[in-house]
């Protein structure tokens, strides 16, 4: 079955571009084997665990989390929930006008706590009752539910103050951006989402944005802690794993989707940059599908 695209949409609410709602509603108005299907967003998200454990997967690897995790999750990457009725927390869903208006700096610093998509994507904070990243976050929830006309500069400045104390716990694992390093690294991962079938160097995308190597580069490095040629590797080999979690190609089709000349270039550039063939990968996902069912 093919990986859905998940669309941010929301018409209910004065702050269109936030959601916030709690674990246990999340888990029990949604049926269970549609979110625990694999799905790629196409937004931001966030998942505040105050209470129980489980698991959640991202991109197709499994993460444990517990009392006092923050799971972040960045756009386009694929992710599905294993429901647990047990679990307390609340999730947090942002589309992307949120984060760019009048392009803040404080805008940058928010979308830079998201950006996280190569790196760890559980941190571990304080969700004592008396903290203050707990005490913000049920402001914000209690904020979106009354839903009036002055909620949504508030909800903004309410999150904002979230992110700011939880990156203070974590202020090394939590980059800060530059508006232009930013806008350099956003257009060149649009570009790599939309051609890295056809363009899998650099210097194809240098032609494209009219930026030198270098200043590519340094902005992936900046923004994502990675190279401008590993965004590339790492787009397609989470493009690979996904047409095998699918099930309906053959490692020879594959390698015809993603624009390799051979089957076997395909096979040795997937074991290289993830330490397991393309066989072992399926057969690895087939058992975990029969786990789940």
């Amino acid at each position: 079955m093919a990986i859905k695209r998940i669309g941010f949409y929301k018409k209910d609410k004065v702050e269109a571009n936030f959601e916030i709602i709690t674990l246990k509603q999340f888990f029990s108005t949604r049926p269970m084997k549609l979110i625990e299907r694999d799905a790629r967003l196409n937004f931001w998200s966030m998942i505040y665990i105050t209470g129980g454990e489980g698991i959640h997967s991202i991109d197709f690897r499994e993460y444990q989390y517990k009392e006092g995790d923050l799971i972040v999750l960045s756009k386009n990457q694929v992710h599905s929930y294993r429901v647990n009725l047990e679990v307390e927390g609340y999730i947090i869903n942002i589309n992307e006008p949120f984060f760019i208006e009048n392009g803040e700096n404080k805008d940058m610093d928010m979308l830079a706590f998201f950006e996280t998509p190569y790196g760890e994507p559980v941190l571990q904070i304080d969700i004592s009752q008396g903290a203050t990243s707990r005490q913000l976050m049920e402001l914000i929830y209690k904020e979106y539910l009354a839903a009036d006309t002055g909620s949504r500069k508030l909800i903004k400045s309410l999150f904002a103050s979230f992110i700011y104390s939880v990156r203070n716990e974590n202020s090394e694992n939590i980059r800060k951006l530059s508006v232009l390093f930013y806008e350099h690294y956003y257009e060149y991962r649009e570009l790599v989402e939309e051609n890295f079938t056809k363009f899998k160097a650099v210097l194809d995308y240098e032609k494209l944005m009219g930026l030198n190597k270098k200043t590519i580069n340094l902005s992936c490095r900046q923004c994502a802690g990675i190279s401008a040629k590993e965004v590339i590797t790492y787009r397609i080999i989470l493009e690979v794993k996904r047409l095998i979690v699918q099930g309906k190609m053959k490692n020879y089709e594959i390698s015809d989707a993603l624009g390799f000349d051979e089957p076997a270039n395909l096979a040795g550039f997937f074991k290289r940059y993830t330490g397991m063939s393309m066989r072992d990968f399926r057969k690895q996902e087939e058992r975990g599908f029969k786990e789940k069912v």
